[in-house]
């Protein structure tokens, strides 16, 4: 992992304040290129293991490259994920994010030229907005922005820009996954594909770890990930009560392994409530719910472990988000709400993800998130995802695994990690003591106002508000409801 910002203009202090503001992403190292106008720096963090020393960033005589993500294509060989990149510069010039196969948002340098790029499915972040001078600049995270541009703006998943050309869609090349021709079949290319997937991201050493929440998904990693490292530890946070812990603790059993367990109570969620709604950047319910756990997390696997494994990813992919696809009246509305499920996870799901293990230190691998597996993962159609008059989620992937772990861990139903937890009860409660039904009204009903859900979101919203002040980052907070509008037009403000 690491932070990474610029400055296309001749403002070098702006640097310097950005790369300190998300200093936690890269605590090991800072480097800096500054040539023609062009200002680049790059915070890193060194994961151990194999992995290279300054792998986020690169330079040559003329051309420099930073670096947030991992690399992955088959060619990389020895080479760090920066250099890499850069080969890719050299070879397909502006064409060279479509041949990445990996995670990253990055800048390129050439001359005077700045060229920047972001993974098409969002994973890892990137924002932009102009100085008071005019001077483009940008960075991992909006917070470093604060006060140094009033139009920041959310670098949009899949894009390329440079000045030159502006801004450009690619079509991701740098993966072929193969056809299939009925429902076995294409089970089993998911599983040799997460199989890869994991060993990939387990190659240089550096993951010791796997967040186990004892849901499915994280499940399923702890074993893959055992099958390669058989003396994997697991980490597991929860409240007394938890739905998770038993799960997560017949998960170890089953395997083996090293389980680490962190019980927390009302006190710890009401005293990192509001660090959490800052790093995460957003207010959504859903995501503050989840944000508590997963900061709670990575503080207790800070100094333990500094990279680990996760399940995000499989719920988007693989049609795990039943609350919300069990609306569907029809086939049709069913595929467009898991369509917009995908299209929103850069900005809800991968979002908390990234800032709360950046607010850690830590660094997290996602093989629900692999090139190959995404880019399976879409030609599967939803019978084969959504099974059953109880409309199962992730069908194929549970037959794909069945066998593997305990059947009550394959077949157990969606829970979100708050609720597992414990998380949410708490804090519905707390924001109730504090935020009336009327309060959410009137609010909802002022001009400008993002359209809030619930006393919750009015409260988080609260706490956002303390140290991202201005109106353009309230635009920047998606929801986890696609079919939900963030603001109301004016046209369609709502009634007294």
């Amino acid at each position: 992992m690491a932070g990474i910002a610029g400055v296309l203009g001749n403002n070098k202090d702006i640097l310097d304040l950005m790369l300190e503001r998300i200093k936690y992403r890269g605590p090991d190292e800072t480097w800096k290129h500054q040539s023609n106008g062009v200002n680049l720096g790059c915070s890193e963090m060194n994961v151990g293991g194999n992995s290279h020393k300054g792998s986020h960033h690169a330079s040559d005589a003329s051309r420099a490259v930073i670096l947030d993500g991992r690399i992955y294509n088959e060619q990389k060989g020895d080479k760090s994920d920066a250099s890499m990149m850069l080969d890719l510069y050299m070879l397909y010039g502006n064409d060279f994010a479509s041949k990445v196969d990996g995670d990253f948002a990055c800048a390129l340098c050439d001359g005077n030229k700045l060229i920047l790029a972001r993974d098409w499915a969002g994973i890892k972040p990137l924002y932009y907005g102009h100085d008071r001078d005019g001077n483009l600049c940008f960075a991992s995270e909006a917070k470093a922005l604060v006060d140094i541009s009033y139009n920041v703006k959310e670098f949009p998943p899949g894009y390329v820009y440079s000045r030159e050309l502006g801004f450009r869609k690619y079509n991701n090349t740098a993966v072929d996954t193969p056809e299939f021709e009925d429902f076995d079949q294409a089970g089993k290319v998911v599983r040799e594909l997460l199989m890869e997937a994991t060993e990939k991201r387990m190659k240089d050493n550096a993951v010791t770890g796997v967040l186990l929440s004892g849901g499915l998904d994280s499940s399923l990693i702890a074993w893959m990930a055992h099958e390669i490292k058989p003396d994997i530890e697991c980490f597991t946070v929860s409240m007394e009560g938890g739905q998770d812990l038993p799960l997560a603790k017949d998960v170890t059993d089953y395997l083996g392994v090293k389980h680490h367990i962190l019980m927390f109570g009302e006190k710890e969620i009401n005293d990192i409530m509001p660090l959490a709604i800052h790093h995460q950047e957003m207010y959504e319910e859903s995501c503050v719910h989840g944000a508590i756990a997963n900061f709670l997390a990575g503080r207790f696997i800070n100094g333990k472990a500094r990279c680990v494994l996760t399940g995000e990813g499989a719920d988007e992919f693989f049609a795990g988000y039943d609350g919300q696809y069990k609306k569907a009246d029809n086939p049709e509305e069913l595929a467009s709400i898991i369509d917009n499920l995908i299209n929103v996870a850069h900005n809800t799901a991968l979002q908390r993800l990234d800032r709360l293990n950046a607010a850690n230190s830590y660094e997290s691998r996602t093989p629900f998130l692999d090139s190959k597996v995404m880019d399976f993962a879409l030609k599967i159609p939803l019978e084969h995802k959504v099974f059953g008059e109880e409309q199962t989620g992730k069908w194929i992937v549970r037959q794909a695994f069945e066998g593997c772990l305990p059947e009550h861990i394959i077949y157990q139903t969606k829970r979100f990690f708050a609720q597992g937890s414990g998380v949410a009860y708490i804090m519905r409660q707390q924001a109730e003591k504090v935020i009336s039904e009327e309060e959410l009204a009137t609010f909802n009903r002022q001009e400008g106002n993002p359209l809030l859900s619930s006393v919750e979101e009015l409260y988080y919203y609260k706490i956002f508000k303390k140290t991202l002040p201005h109106p353009s980052f309230d635009r920047l907070v998606g929801r986890w409801d696609p079919m939900r509008p963030a603001f109301f037009p004016d046209w369609e403000k709502p009634s007294l």
